[in-house]
């Protein structure tokens, strides 16, 4: 593909931070992998980008890895073409090699510390790593119990949908793609971070045509659920995206061989038709008789987990705050000469 692809490796998820680098970083399918280990603002981020900006220039496939937490930064970068990866081995994802020298190679930041100058800064930092830790609990709680309450959503919806009615739309949706053989490929496109919930807009640049799934009270999620699992079964090669809040239903499908992609929005009353080729109304899929004997339920429900991920969000953006408040005493911190001259050192082991 020589369009931009940009991905998240990892998720902030009503069950707590899932890592998914193992979907892009299998040291076991890499020629290498550049484990890159130091502290916050020591420039980890700022050394992918230009090994990423590198690749690009001499030609070369790159997908990028942004920070579920922060999409402003990397995590890693993936060069397909020679079979290279780059990752922040550090917490919460931290990688360590498998195969050290064969395959793994650490890159070691921690060095261009100025230690001496950090343990004078102990008594501003060590509050800003207690808070920062707080404020994750904490949003992390409340996304738990919005993930409760989105469960307890879709369960009560789950039975008044028409099973064959849903069957036989899945059904036709599969049997127009033209799809090529292949199998299923977590490509996170969502992240609830420090910047808010973000979307990135890769599936939409990659496509040729969009379906707007317009959800009413979670539906759109059976469905979608539906719709990978058939695409499995029929052997149709496809990237999805997993929902942030239950990470156990998919939100996004891209079908690369047909260029069609799939994605929840929300009603099809306050979805923009202009920005899609096809509404799918889920409305349409539901007993009306059934919906309305539980509609007090999922009303609640859906308040509940509107209130609650607000919430969470709210404090997951304090944690960003903080977090630039810990990165500018360690940019002070660093040699910056050392880490350049070692950056330059690695971007020519990786071009050799």
């Amino acid at each position: 593909m020589s369009e931009k692809q940009e991905y998240f490796a990892a998720a902030n998820t009503g069950a707590g931070f899932v890592n998914c680098f193992d979907r892009f970083f299998d040291p076991d399918k890499l020629d290498r992998l550049y484990i890159i280990k130091g502290g916050p603002g020591t420039g980890k981020s700022a050394t992918m980008k230009l090994i990423a900006d590198e690749a690009e220039q001499r030609g070369y496939e790159v997908i990028r890895c942004l920070c579920s937490s922060d999409p402003q930064s990397l995590d890693g970068v993936l060069i397909p073409g020679p079979g290279v990866g780059v990752v922040d081995g550090t917490a919460p994802h931290v990688t360590d090699p498998e195969y050290p020298g064969a395959v793994d190679v650490v890159v070691d930041f921690y060095p261009y510390f100025d230690v001496p100058y950090l343990r004078a800064k102990r008594e501003e930092l060590l509050p800003l790593f207690a808070r920062c830790s707080a404020l994750h609990k904490s949003s992390g709680r409340y996304r738990g119990f919005a993930a409760l309450a989105k469960a307890e959503e879709i369960s009560v919806i789950s039975a008044c949908v028409d099973p064959a009615k849903l069957r036989a739309a899945v059904a036709r949706a599969v049997s127009v793609l033209k799809g090529k053989p292949g199998e299923p490929l977590h490509r996170q496109i969502s992240a609830f971070s420090s910047r808010g919930k973000v979307t990135l807009d890769t599936y939409a640049r990659l496509c040729e045509k969009k379906i707007a799934v317009c959800d009413e009270y979670g539906s759109a999620y059976i469905f979608m659920n539906a719709l990978k699992d058939k695409l499995t079964e029929r052997g149709i090669g496809f990237y999805y995206s997993c929902d942030t809040l239950l990470f156990g239903n998919c939100e996004a499908i891209f079908v690369p061989g047909d260029g069609t992609y799939f994605t929840v929005t929300g009603r099809a009353a306050e979805t923009d038709r202009s920005g899609y080729d096809r509404l799918l109304n889920m409305k349409r899929f539901i007993r009306a008789d059934a919906e309305r004997a539980v509609r007090g339920r999922l009303r609640m429900c859906e308040k509940a987990v509107r209130t609650l991920d607000g919430e969470a969000e709210k404090l997951i953006t304090e944690v960003g705050d903080v977090h630039d408040d810990i990165e500018a005493v360690y940019k002070n911190a660093v040699d910056f000469d050392g880490v350049g001259r070692l950056r330059k050192k690695l971007i020519g082991e990786i071009f050799r």
